[in-house]
């Protein structure tokens, strides 16, 4: 009876070993695609319409959660992908005007995935620059 176990265990003791790696290679390949999750913060630039400037801001940076593979993430997080978001204002108007953080506009690198913007929404004051200051930003 041992030696049925030795004679089982050592036949195709080859092929053995070559499935025990592929096994193993297969087991590290799923566990490394597991998604992390992490946060960013963007600065907002804002593009107002000519004459006007922006006065106030709720807030000049938003936090962006995002998930994906390591590597894609870590490519996010050290390059200059997404370090600000410019948003044009300029057919707004003047007041008071609540400005949405579209999710297209921030990019991403393939594999990354937005999962939320905090805040998703901020108030901008948009006022029409004074005649003097028109004036000096022309040079006159």
């Amino acid at each position: 009876m041992k030696r049925r176990w030795s004679g089982a265990l050592t036949e195709n003791l080859s092929y053995k070993i070559v499935a025990l790696f592929i096994s193993l290679i297969l087991w590290l390949t799923i566990l490394g695609r597991r998604d992390f999750v992490l946060s960013k913060n963007i600065d907002i630039e804002l593009i107002p319409a000519v004459g006007t400037q922006v006065v106030a801001q709720t807030t000049d940076h938003i936090k962006l959660k995002v998930s994906g593979p390591r590597s894609a993430l870590k490519k996010f997080m050290d390059s200059s992908f997404s370090q600000n978001i410019s948003l044009d204002i300029s057919q707004r108007g003047e007041g008071v005007i609540p400005v949405d953080i579209p999710a297209n506009k921030i990019e991403v690198p393939l594999g990354v995935k937005i999962l939320g913007i905090r805040p998703n929404q901020i108030q901008v004051e948009v006022a029409r620059i004074k005649e003097k200051e028109n004036d000096r930003q022309k040079g006159r």
